[in-house]
């Protein structure tokens, strides 16, 4: 993995994180496709510096806050020789020493968590169109292309920077969808690549979006709708490849060896890993129900009469 660009100078600064400037690279795009879709929708494209800046806190405050509850039984734990579960790694910036801290985890410059984001960058973005009284779910429509592509680049993002969003260890072989993982973890494991399989199928959906749905005079809140049951539905079964710890689980997880052998070679997770529903899982079939309560609901399957 291509973590860093390096940079010749004198300070000893490591170099350009690819994350960051793929993710860069996502909002700019948002930010170009937005105020244009918007125009074209006759809403008012003065409100699209808002909402991609409102769009991008709502992510990252989001994307940390849930990145926390994933890794909340690795924080907060019961050390020997430490008192306080909880006061300890809330007044030490670094947690229990083996163990992720609190405070180093929420202000690093990694452990982004999507649906976080997502969540939070709508729950933003609806107070904007509440406190501006702004037709939220013809807004909602205009900024699905962009939030699709951005989420194809941003995906992108993870698998060059290896960050660990990756699928499970794997001796299947097909091309590009395997590869040996060399990053956050134990390198030299043929795993799924599941960040490029995220990234395709958010280009196919960026796709269908910017160049049919939206052309299709779909009552409002038909294309939010519609990406909420085609995104949860990708989600849903890209968690079956991937490394995410079951919320409940319905089985015993495989066990988890993480010790080179001689040659330094480690076997990671070399079984199939979903042992049940992961917190990702659990919120895309609660925006999968969402979305169809939506169609539903405003009877979205119906078109706008066209006006003569």
């Amino acid at each position: 993995m291509l973590d860093r660009i390096p940079i010749p100078n004198p300070f000893g600064w490591e170099g350009l994180s690819t994350f960051s400037l793929l993710m860069m690279l996502a909002f700019l795009v948002g930010s170009y496709l937005l105020p244009k879709e918007l125009e074209r929708k006759k809403l008012d494209p003065s409100h699209s510096d808002w909402l991609i800046f409102l769009g991008i806190l709502g992510t990252l405050v989001g994307a940390k806050i849930f990145f926390i509850f994933e890794i909340w039984d690795q924080v907060f734990i019961d050390v020997p020789g430490y008192d306080g579960k909880y006061t300890y790694p809330l007044t030490h910036w670094n947690g229990f020493p083996g163990h992720p801290g609190l405070w180093s985890s929420l202000f690093s410059g990694g452990g982004l968590v999507f649906f976080g984001g997502l969540l939070f960058g709508w729950l933003f973005i609806t107070l904007y169109f509440r406190h501006h009284k702004l037709d939220i779910g013809a807004y909602y429509d205009a900024v699905i292309p962009a939030i699709s592509m951005g989420y194809a680049i941003g995906r992108l993002g993870c698998f060059v920077s290896g960050d660990g969003c990756y699928g499970f260890a794997t001796d299947t072989r097909i091309p590009f969808f395997v590869f040996d993982f060399h990053g956050a973890h134990p390198s030299g494991v043929p795993v799924w690549n599941t960040p490029v399989m995220e990234s395709i199928m958010a280009f196919g959906y960026f796709a269908y979006f910017q160049f049919w749905a939206r052309y299709q005079n779909f009552r409002k809140w038909s294309i939010g709708a519609q990406f909420l049951i085609i995104h949860g539905f990708a989600r849903l079964i890209i968690e079956f490849l991937r490394v995410n710890k079951a919320v409940i689980p319905f089985i015993d997880p495989p066990t988890l060896v993480n010790i080179p052998d001689a040659n330094g070679n480690p076997t990671f997770l070399t079984g199939y890993y979903w042992h049940g529903f992961s917190q990702s899982q659990y919120i895309s079939i609660a925006l999968i129900l969402f979305g169809v309560y939506l169609l539903v609901s405003k009877k979205l399957w119906l078109k706008e009469e066209t006006k003569v």
